[in-house]
């Protein structure tokens, strides 16, 4: 049988990214033209008036500004509800003029050190030690990163993560993967106690005492508090090379520290241009002037939204790369919101495919939703589609006019964007221009300020989340973690009390 080839199909334009950077080759991000062809664009052409009840009218909008500015103006300043203890939480806000070359070099060096001793490498961690890497590298990289060849992939390892859950057939799959390759990790933990990660540090540790013998240690990386904590205290001991977590930079938050450029790097994510894309960003939201900060604009947006009875957010995608993305957006948000009754969940999307799923509900279901569009203008690649002699699909029309799939993708937005719209969706595009590290550092800035000022706007502190400690110390409780006796006795004594119900 003769074997599948991609006869007419162009070169993959992400896989010739990759080996560039594998050579070092960067974008221009420092030059006016780049940050031109670059701008992040809000679309908010279906935000207002939607037939129905419960729309926003740009005038809800507008009754906020002076609340919008004075949050702003309190959250430059260190005021407010900000702070985890005594320590104010916006450590983020000036991190990325803060981050120096030289740093860069330092985390460059040690992963580019790394890389040519190792096959892959496993970034372990949960949460926002987790989320923002995996997004920026599913953003930036083939979709089949681990099964191209190491020059396809830029002279990069195979990248993997784990203690994100505790499925063990997962955890079992993923270590298949691993087998009789040279491997490294990174343990991405304040505390060293998070109970998924720990986990799999311990299981992957083991593994490589076993089978690096004397070398293990100089095949473990540790990114964890500077001074404090169980993964501090192992580093200093056992001779890991350590990176740290800020203390006043939460981990939702964290994605521009060592929490996510390590294992950046380490996928040669160009994290210089990341790092300007945030700086971008940064100078954009600066400003008191509400409708040239989108940063300011998203807010109170969202928060006239919920005011107008929205309980649902779908953030949607035409991009299988901004799907993890959208992913991190459901964190930063719920966790930052969802305290005291407040705040809207958060459900990603990834269009056309969930439109044959949850689309029905969009369009005609209870209307208690708000749609954003993360839009890709430019993919990495063109696909054409051929025409041919029996037109029997209807589709010659598209090869007549020269469109190609990007065209149609393109209207994988557009198109349910006035849809929903008619249907009583309020819905806004984030227009995205290309799949680059400049525009994910803007993304994720323009956010992170804009669900702080959503935390000034709710009426508490976007910073902390309590919440989470709930399930933690009812799953100790259940699997006998010492210390936790009290909590063991008081949930055997409720359960009592509750009918279990089985059929």
């Amino acid at each position: 049988m003769e074997k599948f080839r991609l006869a007419d199909i162009e070169e993959n334009n992400t896989i010739k990214n990759q080996i560039q950077r594998g050579f070092r080759e960067q974008n221009p991000f420092g030059s006016e033209g780049f940050r031109e062809e670059n701008k992040i664009y809000l679309d908010l052409t279906y935000m207002f008036k939607t037939p129905g009840k419960n729309s926003i009218r740009i005038k809800d909008v507008e009754l906020l500004i002076p609340d919008v500015i004075k949050a702003h103006q309190m959250l430059k300043n260190n005021e407010g509800n900000i702070f985890d203890g005594n320590i104010p939480m916006t450590g983020w806000q000036n991190l990325p003029l803060e981050i120096t070359e030289e740093h860069i070099r330092d985390i460059k060096a040690v992963t580019s050190e790394l890389s040519g001793k190792i096959d892959a490498f496993v970034s372990l961690g949960i949460g926002g030690s987790y989320l923002g890497i995996e997004a920026t590298f599913r953003a930036l990289t083939h979709g089949y990163f681990n099964q191209l060849s190491r020059k396809q992939r830029g002279d990069t390892p195979e990248i993997y993560f784990l203690g994100q859950n505790m499925d063990p057939d997962y955890f079992r799959d993923t270590l298949d993967m691993l087998e009789g390759k040279r491997i490294a990790i990174n343990v991405i933990s304040k505390s060293g106690t998070t109970t998924e990660t720990a986990i799999a540090f311990r299981i992957l540790r083991n593994l490589l005492e076993k089978s690096c013998f004397n070398n293990a240690n100089q095949m473990i990386l540790a990114t964890t508090d500077k001074e404090k904590g169980i993964l501090r205290k192992m580093s200093d001991e056992m001779g890991y090379k350590s990176f740290v977590i800020p203390d006043d930079i939460g981990g939702r938050f964290s994605v521009l520290t060592d929490v996510g450029l390590v294992g950046l790097a380490m996928a040669n994510i160009d994290i210089e241009e990341f790092v300007a894309g945030f700086r971008n960003m940064r100078e954009i939201t600066l400003t008191d002037e509400f409708w040239q900060n989108p940063s300011l604009i998203h807010a109170a947006l969202r928060y006239a939204a919920w005011r107008a009875g929205k309980k649902i957010e779908v953030i949607a995608t035409n991009a299988k790369s901004l799907y993890s993305v959208a992913r991190w957006m459901e964190q930063l948000f719920p966790e930052s919101e969802g305290h005291e009754g407040h705040g809207m969940w958060v459900s990603p999307s990834f269009y056309s495919e969930k439109l044959h799923a949850n689309g029905q509900m969009i369009q005609q279901g209870e209307r208690n939703i708000i749609e954003t569009f993360l839009m890709l203008c430019e993919h990495d690649n063109r696909i054409q589609i051929p025409r041919e002699k029996v037109d029997s699909d209807g589709l010659n029309f598209l090869s007549d006019r020269g469109l190609d799939m990007g065209f149609i993708n393109k209207n994988v937005v557009e198109g349910p964007a006035y849809a929903h719209f008619q249907g009583g969706i309020p819905n806004m595009t984030i227009k995205i221009p290309k799949r680059n590290a400049f525009n994910l550092g803007q993304i994720y800035y323009m956010m992170e300020k804009s669900v702080a000022i959503s935390g000034y706007l709710l009426g508490h502190n976007p910073f902390i989340q309590p919440g989470v400690e709930a399930y933690k110390k009812a799953m100790f409780a259940l699997i006998g973690k010492p210390g936790f006796e009290d909590q063991a006795q008081s949930m055997e004594t409720n359960l009592k009390q509750i009918k279990r119900i089985k059929i």
